[in-house]
């Protein structure tokens, strides 16, 4: 990275002021009221500068960064130690949250309330762990270089490891390389549909056209979570770069950018469920633009009845009948049968591959029905040396419950909302019913920990000694396969309303009453 002095803030600031007649100070000056240091007068014009409604013969029609990397660092963009010139403070509230830590008060996990958890140390069934793993989990963390043998603490406080570009990219032509240089995420672009690690010339585009961050920004990490096009979450998925008004009312009918329910805040982001909750704003709550009472108004008919259920049923149970309507989802990973080779690959009825040598057996599945939940905001999950262990058989008929709501029909508070039920096996402990940390990707010749990934020798002995000796886990030497469960909120994907569920979908059936622990009031009718 190039060495950047304050002298080059003042560089920039008094080079653009040169540009183009007055300058554009709401863009130069932190106060539209001004005038700082070297800074003109608001008022202008200053001693022979040019009638400011007179065209500029000279003028293009270049962004305000094209003209930085352009006519005054005129060697270009060469990394994001550049964006640091005049954004490091911002870059600095980054830092501080749960977007960059990855972990935070994690408030609303059930008996670690003021404890600092996060994606660092919960175990999940699609990827399993981060420990050990870090090389390639970072293709979803805003930095540069964040591998299993950095030193975290010391890389997550250099502000020139921020990589900006990935948040506020407008071309589409931005990526992180998922698996290059040894992981790390180290900066890309698309060639030909694949992403292919990037020099500087490949970035002035990119940096020229910074902006805001739009959908398919947010997606790039969000909608492939889990290792693909929507099959962690089920409801995130590219269909909703652009999609119709029968995919989502919001995104598609309205057009909302992300940002309209998950409000920014010294760049943190409002929606967090289980830590950093504070960030960003008020909590995106359907209430917060709807109201909480006398919303269905519009439909006088059935208003007084249906507002009869907003005290115990969430809006999103009615109004997201179904998910994954686009695109399928993951809903089932078995990691015991990974390491096979298998030729061909099975695909299924979407095109789907059924298999993969490095992960195992999935099935997918489109237009799923949710299953249906208590919850008041509260989770129970399982952390990483401490509450990684299990009592369950671990079988099909007992598995091992990973991510599941704590309350009850009892919980004060608590509604019925829908979530995605997603099912699997993975490793544990056989002696001592732990859920394990595999080391699947990564190898540091140096570091006895990190020397056997799972995806370079396909052994599950070395890979789980790996992983557990990384993330601090006691294991025993003997392994098995026991079946999880692991339960993921639906938020997005809102139907239609004349596509809401009706009074029938629910009541005078089967539906949830048996989970719910609650008898349908219309049963008998």
């Amino acid at each position: 990275m190039r060495a950047r002095s304050l002298v080059a803030v003042a560089t920039v600031a008094l080079a653009l002021m040169g540009l183009g007649g007055c300058p554009p100070l709401e863009q130069l000056c932190p106060d539209p009221n001004c005038p700082e240091p070297n800074c003109p007068e608001p008022n202008c014009p200053e001693p022979n500068s040019p009638d400011p409604n007179t065209p500029d013969p000279n003028a293009t029609d270049k962004s305000l960064h094209e003209k930085i990397f352009t006519e005054i660092i005129t060697d270009g963009f060469q990394d994001t130690s550049d964006c640091m010139i005049c954004h490091s403070e911002i870059a600095h509230d980054l830092m501080a949250t749960g977007h960059w830590k990855w972990e935070g008060t994690s408030v609303n996990i059930e008996g670690a309330e003021t404890e600092t958890h996060g994606k660092m140390d919960l175990l999940n069934n699609f990827c399993i762990a981060v420990p050990s793993n870090e090389g390639r989990c970072s293709q979803c963390h805003p930095s540069f270089g964040w591998k299993s043998s950095t030193d975290t603490e010391t890389f997550f406080a250099e502000v020139n490891n921020v990589d900006c570009l990935v948040c506020h990219d407008t071309t589409g032509t931005y990526r992180k390389h998922p698996s290059a240089n040894g992981g790390g995420g180290p900066a890309a672009i698309l060639v030909d549909g694949a992403p292919q690690v990037a020099v500087a010339a490949d970035l002035q585009e990119i940096a020229y056209n910074v902006g805001t961050p739009s959908r398919s920004n947010c997606g790039l990490c969000h909608y492939f979570a889990g290792g693909g096009d929507n099959v962690k979450h089920g409801d995130l998925s590219t269909d909703l770069n652009d999609p119709d008004y029968e995919a989502d009312v919001h995104m598609g009918g309205l057009d909302f950018s992300c940002q309209v329910c998950h409000t920014t805040m010294d760049h943190g982001i409002a929606g967090m469920a289980l830590h950093s909750v504070d960030e960003g704003g008020e909590s995106p709550d359907c209430t917060r633009c709807h109201g909480a009472t006398d919303v269905h108004e519009d439909n006088p008919t059935l208003a007084s009845l249906l507002n009869l259920h907003l005290d115990t049923i969430a809006c999103q149970t009615c109004h997201i009948p179904t998910f994954a309507r686009v695109l399928p989802t993951k809903v089932e990973w078995y990691w015991s049968e990974a390491g096979q080779d298998v030729d061909p690959i099975p695909t299924d009825e979407y095109g789907k591959p059924l298999y993969d040598k490095k992960k195992g057996r999935f099935v997918y599945a489109k237009d799923v029905t949710p299953s249906y939940m208590w919850f008041d905001g509260k989770w129970s999950r399982m952390i990483i040396g401490q509450t990684d262990f299990f009592t369950a058989e671990g079988t099909v008929a007992d598995p091992v419950i990973i991510a599941s709501p704590t309350a009850t029909s009892e919980t004060a508070g608590a509604k019925i909302y829908p979530f995605k039920k997603m099912i699997g096996d993975q490793p544990a402990d056989a002696d001592n019913n732990i859920l394990l940390v595999p080391h699947l990707f990564g190898k540091v010749e140096d570091d006895p920990n990190l020397d056997n990934p799972f995806w370079g020798g396909f052994e599950w002995g070395p890979a789980l000694e790996d992983g557990a000796a990384f993330a601090g886990q006691t294991y025993s030497g003997n392994y098995e396969f026991v079946n999880t469960v692991m339960y993921l909120s639906i938020n997005h994907e809102i139907a239609p309303a004349e596509d809401a569920l009706s009074c029938n979908d629910c009541h005078g059936q089967t539906w949830a009453w048996d989970d719910l622990g609650v008898e349908d009031p219309l049963g008998g009718l």
